[in-house]
Formats: structure tokens, sequence, C-alpha cells
């Protein structure tokens, strides 16, 4: 399923999201209870080289948000992969892939508005960097029932998602628990978890500059050493003007339209001409 398609199914039906939330929960509880019974983990006794695998859970986390912000605008030409991929990396960031695609799509549909769920006028970076979460879910719920509030008994609805949303985010993080172990958990999944969030949140805070007569300008970033490595493991996460203007490209640093399912070599290409 497209992420346009997951957001017009949001958009017409007020039960979509619950539904899917619940679906998602009984899945999660099968495979923790397979986990459990079959005691399969990738599981290791720490030592000190171990912390070596910091900067590749860096790295995979840079990754993970091109690849995540990627299959949203199903990048990915492969729906199957391309989904298969979106949902992968939905449960590194805990709240899922359907509902990165509601959040990633009312960004573009009401950038730097009200309804823009990742809008970060008025804060601090600091402010934005330690509450995303919240703000994306005040946001949504103010979107939510502006669509679907005047259905009877909404409320009841709303709540039992946000209950649901609660427990899921509990459910990824116990399977990546126990699925790498205490070891792996801190040293690949934490940095990779917190690099996710930050990295979103960095693009978002800098690439939309607000100016001193209240209009924003989004920008492309990519004038210093952060900026250049940072856009090498997003796929050009920074050169947001350029998403903002085709959402189609994979890696916005090329005007070329290259996908990353049927285009390889083309796309491999392009990143050794670049540097």
């Amino acid at each position: 399923m497209k992420g346009s398609v997951i957001f017009s199914k949001i958009n017409k039906s007020p039960y979509f999201l619950i539904k899917d939330y619940l679906n998602d929960s009984l899945i999660m509880l099968l495979f923790i209870a397979f986990l459990l019974m079959t005691n399969f983990s990738f599981s290791v006794d720490y030592n000190s080289y171990w912390l070596l695998l910091i900067p590749f859970s860096i790295m995979n986390g840079m990754m993970t948000a091109s690849l995540l912000h990627n299959t949203s605008h199903n990048n990915i030409q492969n729906d199957f992969l391309n989904r298969v991929v979106g949902e992968y990396c939905g449960y590194w960031v805990l709240y899922g892939y359907k509902n990165f695609v509601l959040v990633h799509f009312l960004h573009h549909k009401f950038s730097d508005e009200e309804l823009d769920p990742v809008n970060p006028q008025g804060m601090s970076f600091l402010v934005f960097l330690t509450a995303p979460l919240r703000y994306m879910i005040a946001t949504t719920k103010k979107y939510l029932r502006k669509i679907h509030g005047h259905h009877e008994n909404y409320e009841s609805v709303m709540l039992a998602q946000i209950i649901v949303f609660h427990i899921n985010l509990i459910l990824r993080l116990a399977i990546w628990y126990l699925l790498l172990g205490k070891t792996l958990f801190w040293l690949v999944y934490i940095p990779g978890i917190l690099t996710i969030v930050s990295v979103f949140a960095h693009i978002n805070y800098n690439c939309h500059v607000e100016h001193e007569d209240g209009s924003i300008e989004i920008v492309n970033l990519n004038h210093n050493l952060y900026y250049k490595v940072a856009n090498f493991f997003t796929m050009g996460g920074y050169y947001h003007l350029n998403h903002h203007k085709n959402m189609n490209l994979f890696d916005p640093r090329f005007k070329t339209n290259v996908h990353a399912s049927n285009g390889l070599q083309a796309y491999i290409s392009l990143i050794l001409r670049k540097f």
C-alpha cells in the first residue's frame, strides 16, 4: 500500500487507524510470544570492543531515517519492497510506518502552518528535540478531529487510538530488546533511534528558516563538514528545498530522479560524480 493510499484511507475512515493499531498489536504479541518460546536472540556478552558498534549504529540511524522518509513517498519503486523497508524502519522509530506517513504527509500539506506536526516555529531546538512525539501527537489529533470529529462517538475512537498507540510503542521496544539482547540493545538500537530522532528534528528545525518578517524559507544545507557527511548518509536529507520541490527524488542532491530499485547503477554513478 503506497503512502498516498494510506493517507487517503486515514482521511476517509475514522476507524482505519484503530483497526490498523489493533492488527499491529496482534502481530507484535505473536512475535513476542515466538521470541520468548524459542529463546531466539542475537544477544552477545558485553566486551569493550562492542563499543566500536556505536559509530556504525549512528550511520545506520541516518540511513534508516532516509529510507523511512523515502518509503513514505514510495521512492523504492517495487511496491512490495518499499512496504517491507518502510515497515522495518517504522519499527526503528517505534511509532510505525503508517504513523510516519500520516505525520509526513501533513508536513507537506501544511508546511509551517498550524497543522504541520513538525513545525518548530516558536520553540528552541532543545524543546523541539526533546518532545517531538508529544507535538506530533497533539497536531495529528487536531487534524483527525477536524476531518472525523463529526462522526458519532469519535472521541471514544480517538481515546482507543491513543491507548493502543502507546501500547504499540512499548511492544516494539520490547521486540528490539528481546531480539538484540541487553548489550546490542544499548549499543545498536539506542544510538540508532537517538540518531533518527535527532536528524529528523535537526532537518526540520534548520531547513525551515524563520525571517524577521515572520515568513518561512525552506533551504538546502551543505555548507560544512557535518552537512556534507550527514547528506551522504541520509542520502541528501538536508537538501530539504529540493525535496519539497520534488518529493519523488530518492536523493534530492541530484536533479535526476533515480529510484532505489530500478536505477541503482545510475544512482551510484551520480554519487561518485558528486564526490
